[in-house]
């Protein structure tokens, strides 16, 4: 299955492209990650079945444009009996998977600690952060025209515990 560069990172980190699941899409689709013809793609590739999921692999177009996220909700629906909501438990484990492959590919960068606190500044405005995330980078003030600061061992601490629940949460 040929994987788009989002649904790469995210397939490195969750165990290969058969650990992607649809909530990791319909979630992925929702921050912007994701584009539609990605999202077809990786449908096709699935071999997944259904009225639902065929039609969001029909539409082109402005078609696409104006009815692919009500489609792939369906689709998702359609394919685990339920779609997953802003809120709910299934919307926050695939937040939180995409966070983790997003932190876990920063780390593997050989970055400097200001580029370190740029990609997680721009993670936590992407998609969003709990409160225990907030001191894995140092903001500065506005007016010292300096970048922030990342935490390279905080990073990584925060990685494995929310790893760890994630897995105690099935």
């Amino acid at each position: 299955m040929v994987l788009g560069n989002w649904l790469a990172i995210l397939a490195r980190h969750v165990g290969g492209a058969e650990g992607i699941t649809w909530d990791d899409v319909v979630v992925g689709h929702d921050f912007g990650f994701l584009k539609a013809e990605e999202i077809q793609v990786w449908i096709r590739g699935g071999g997944f079945q259904g009225e639902a999921t065929d039609r969001v692999c029909r539409l082109e177009g402005v078609e696409r444009a104006t009815r692919f996220e009500a489609a792939l909700w369906k689709a998702s629906a359609e394919q685990t009996g339920k779609a997953p909501r802003p809120g709910g438990q299934r919307w926050g484990r695939a937040q939180d998977r995409w966070r983790l492959a997003l932190l876990k590919d920063v780390l593997e960068a050989p970055l400097s600690p200001e580029a370190l606190g740029v990609a997680v500044e721009t993670i936590y405005e992407s998609v969003g952060c709990p409160e225990d995330m907030l001191g894995l980078w140092e903001i500065t003030a506005p007016w010292s025209r300096q970048p922030p600061r990342g935490d390279r061992e905080a990073i990584a601490r925060f990685v494995n515990r929310r790893e760890a629940d994630l897995v105690r949460e099935g």
